[in-house]
């Protein structure tokens, strides 16, 4: 078989084991476990997989995975490994494998990918149709949203730390008419009206702050600062008989053309807690000049208005961290690179930011003494003495079965990594993916 045939295959192979539910991350519960298999060898023809907890697939836990049978991607379950079958397999685990293999690199950035596609609860990348070259640049050149590099986030012990948690929601204006109605409403000044749709996930979240910006153009009363008033729009009644403005901003400023924000905080708050998603706010200069037909605000493509809503953050903890990065020609666990790059995976059409991240992986042989204190992680071992009790109590004794308890070069530190992101509505969302770079390895 051609490499890149049996490149494509093992690609699917992962999906497949994602669909059944063996590689994935809500399987293992803790939070500094990244995988629920591991790939301890591989054969000309097979991959030798362990489950991570060591039981559940036979008497050895080994399964062996064909890498040129069935599409389907998966071997026969009930074709498990002997631990003779597997040379060195105990001993060195994943001390087998080359670093170097460009299919070994594949499978792991294809992990990757379904792991950010399951954390941002989507089944396949968003069908985009508005292109990124399109946006406002503030929103391209970072002015607007808060990226916040620096120290990891602990992730949340819990069952919804799996997810992504949003941290800023973008939202543009509506450019449909259903809602212009609410914008017929007659003024003493000159006015732009938008309508905004807030996507529903925001029912879900509590908002710190919100800012509107929109971009001035140039007026003949710039002279002097202008006078802008922000109001929502809406009716009292049902059937739109009796108008409803209320003024949610009145500012002023000093700049004669270009990109203007203001504080909207308080009236987002209140749209979110009477869960009121649907609504129309106008633009209206007190000051500017009468000659012209609308404010001077613009609605151009690529300037025209947007909402950039803050949600409540995840806490920030320091965590301390052990690592020993992989040096040529090292053999005991250490963390290696792996780098991800939207642009080369065909993803830079929906993903702002960041263009790429360190992913990083874990590799090396636990064999020996020297490798299992690098860990340093009391969880290790706790791991291995209850792995070791567990053993007892099925055996009486560890002589027949002592290699099941050899640790693995696993991660044992994680922190997460925030994407800026355009979805299928074409809301720009920010999240924290949690669990998403390896900080640190050791043998678990």
């Amino acid at each position: 078989m051609e490499e890149k045939e049996q490149s494509t295959f093992d690609t699917q192979m992962i999906r497949d084991l994602d669909d059944k539910g063996i590689y994935d991350d809500e399987v293992c519960s803790s939070d500094m476990v990244n995988h629920a298999m591991l790939i301890v060898g591989y054969t000309p023809t097979e991959w030798i997989l362990k489950n991570w907890w060591g039981d559940g697939w036979g008497e050895n836990g080994y399964m062996r995975l064909a890498k040129n049978k069935n599409r389907c991607g998966i071997a026969n379950y009930a074709a498990y490994a002997k631990e003779e079958d597997c040379a060195g397999c105990a001993q060195n685990k994943v001390g087998l494998i080359t670093v170097t293999d460009p299919i070994l690199t594949e499978l792991r950035v294809e992990y990757v990918k379904q792991q950010i596609l399951k954390k941002l609860r989507l089944s396949k990348p968003p069908e985009i149709s508005m292109p990124l070259s399109t946006l406002p640049k503030p929103l391209i050149n970072g002015r607007v949203l808060e990226l916040r590099p620096g120290a990891p986030l602990e992730p949340e012990k819990s069952v919804d730390s799996f997810y992504g948690k949003t941290d800023q929601i973008v939202v543009f204006p509506n450019e449909g008419i259903a809602d212009s109605k609410k914008c017929r409403q007659r003024s003493n000044h000159l006015t732009a009206c938008f309508t905004f749709y807030l996507p529903n996930e925001m029912q879900f979240v509590d908002v710190t702050s919100a800012q509107l910006w929109f971009y001035k153009e140039y007026d003949e009363n710039d002279d002097r600062n202008q006078t802008f008033v922000l109001s929502e729009l809406d009716h009292w009644d049902l059937y739109g008989n009796f108008e409803k403005n209320m003024i949610m901003a009145i500012f002023e400023t000093d700049i004669r053309e270009g990109w203007v924000k203001a504080d909207v905080s308080f009236t987002l708050k209140k749209w979110v807690k009477e869960l009121r998603l649907n609504h129309a706010i106008q633009i209206a200069c007190s000051t500017c000049s009468i000659d012209r037909d609308t404010a001077p605000v613009s609605i151009r493509r690529t300037l025209k208005p947007f909402l950039v809503i803050h949600t409540s953050p995840l806490p920030q903890k320091n965590r301390p961290k052990r690592n020993s990065n992989c040096l040529p020609e090292m053999k005991e666990c250490c963390r290696d690179e792996l780098y991800i790059n939207f642009e080369d995976i065909g993803w830079s059409d929906w993903i702002l930011h960041p263009n790429g991240y360190h992913a990083y992986f874990c590799r090396g042989s636990c064999s020996s003494a020297a490798s299992l204190t690098i860990s340093g992680s009391l969880y290790n071992n706790v791991i291995r003495v209850g792995i070791f009790v567990k053993l007892l109590s099925k055996n009486g004794n560890t002589i027949h079965r002592k290699n099941e308890i050899v640790p693995c070069c696993s991660p044992t530190q994680l922190s997460p990594i925030q994407l800026l992101y355009v979805d299928s509505n074409n809301t720009i969302t920010q999240k924290t993916l949690p669990n998403m770079v390896v900080e640190a390895c050791g043998c678990m």
